[in-house]
């Protein structure tokens, strides 16, 4: 093989890599990537029994090394639910509520500043939870 040729596989093996880290693996890569790795405690063997199974370019080390260590501390391999956005309580949606029934054309910067609620937030709930637009 010339050296033009073993570089064009290379480069073909590193996009498959980069395709395959942009997707989402599935629960039965996950699983067959854990088990693999119980037996034969090496990542890199895993690596080439996913690739014979699925015929796909596997996870990389540091994916399999991390869903195995996952399943360690919380003992499941599904991706948990994020925490997301704290939520703005309901006491908070009624004190800015009641501020805007008082004075309609009051800013959200001063309703921010007078309810100790960052702004950000008034605007949303005023949005959001109470349709002002």
């Amino acid at each position: 093989m010339s050296p033009l040729e073993s570089y064009s596989v290379r480069l073909a093996h590193s996009r498959a890599a980069a395709l395959f880290e942009s997707k989402i693996a599935t629960m039965q890569h996950k699983i067959f990537c854990f088990l693999k790795l119980i037996k034969t405690e090496s990542a890199t063997a895993v690596q080439r029994a996913f690739r014979l199974r699925f015929n796909i370019q596997p996870p990389t080390r540091n994916s399999i090394c991390r869903w195995n260590h996952q399943f360690e501390q919380i003992g499941y391999l599904c991706k948990g639910k994020s925490s997301g956005q704290p939520r703005v309580s309901e006491e908070k949606v009624r004190r800015i509520q009641e501020s805007f029934e008082r004075s309609s054309r009051k800013s959200t910067r001063r309703a921010s500043r007078e309810l100790g609620i960052p702004q950000p937030n008034v605007r949303r709930v005023l949005r959001r939870r109470l349709l002002f637009n």
